[in-house]
């Protein structure tokens, strides 16, 4: 099952998950995952835990042992990784291997016109500068390709179909359509499919068999302010035999209920949310949080828990009047 936790600020996420981890799991010897997005993070949430698990009454003399701390790409890398049966650590599509046979695409198919955007801009200025600009620019391509498969699987999916479409039914623009064409010619010429190619499969295989990961029965990501799509697939394929729980930055309650009762999107293009916010600070600061919120509701069926933090009851200072307008939204 996929748990969705949710709170204003970061001590309030704190008491989420350290209340999920004081039910001790059925093996008492079983790390526990909570996936962080960066090494800081680890170090300060892995302070806090200790302060209230394995506590003696009254005091703040725990300890936060046995629990790992990867990163959420690692974490669904690994479980894409279990299933295609694909090693990371020789996968050809890992954008510094890709760009040595994507300079040999891209060199024979230089004078080919559907390639003359990319031909024009290898080819400018001096030649020292273009020998630069030549493994630069297609370091930036591979890239690119590898940030598409994570965010915009659907449209990879795409191309891989010979279409040459944004993945909402939609065509790609012009001067942008060289890029599916480039990325078909990559495909034919590296052995195994891409990120986004081998997605459903594997996302299919984590669903039927939850024991292909050595993963125990509850896993935790903490502190997401965005979540990739492709990441998200992973994440409920595994929640089909585990129990994941997203602890999740949200600044605002009634935010959250205004967007939840909107229909559900499957591209940007379809987002009506940026019309809802009342608060000038969440309708321009406010676009992460309001997306991740799309993409979660994309994913299906979830549970959902607000965990309030400890507020001020009569706001009396300029910033506790500022935090309970985004809170409100007001």
């Amino acid at each position: 099952m996929l748990h969705v936790h949710r709170a204003e600020r970061a001590d309030g996420l704190v008491d989420g998950l350290r209340e999920l981890l004081l039910a001790p799991p059925a093996d008492p010897f079983a790390r526990e995952v909570v996936a962080v997005p960066t090494r800081g993070i680890e170090r300060w949430l892995a302070q806090r835990l200790s302060g209230g698990l394995g506590t003696s009454p009254g005091r703040g003399d725990g300890i936060c042992a046995n629990v790992a701390f990867p990163s959420p790409r690692a974490l669904t890398g690994e479980a894409v990784a279990a299933a295609s049966g694909i090693d990371p650590e020789a996968d050809p599509w890992v954008p510094e291997r890709s760009v040595w046979p994507l300079l040999d695409v891209v060199d024979a198919a230089l004078d080919e016109p559907w390639l003359a955007r990319l031909a024009a801009h290898l080819r400018a200025g001096a030649a020292e500068v273009r020998a630069a600009r030549r493994f630069a620019g297609v370091c930036r391509v591979a890239e690119l390709f590898d940030r598409y498969a994570l965010h915009r699987p659907d449209m990879v999916r795409a191309w891989a179909r010979g279409e040459d479409a944004d993945g909402a039914g939609r065509p790609l623009r012009p001067e942008a359509a060289w890029q599916a064409e480039l990325w078909r010619r990559l495909d034919a010429a590296l052995d195994v499919p891409g990120p986004a190619e081998r997605l459903a499969d594997a996302c299919a295989a984590l669903r039927a068999r939850p024991d292909l990961l050595e993963l125990p029965e509850r896993v935790g990501l903490f502190g997401l302010t965005r979540l990739p799509a492709g990441h998200l697939e992973v994440l409920a394929a595994l929640a089909a035999g585990r129990d994941v729980h997203l602890f999740v930055l949200h600044p605002s309650p009634a935010l959250w209920e205004r967007v939840a009762a909107l229909p559900p999107v499957r591209h940007r293009a379809q987002d009506g949310s940026g019309k809802l916010p009342r608060n000038p600070l969440l309708a321009s600061w406010g676009q992460d949080v309001r997306e991740l919120q799309l993409v979660i509701a994309a994913a299906g069926e979830h549970a959902d828990r607000h965990h309030p933090s400890a507020a001020a009851a009569t706001p009396e200072t300029l910033l506790e009047r500022l935090q309970a307008a985004v809170r409100a939204d007001a």
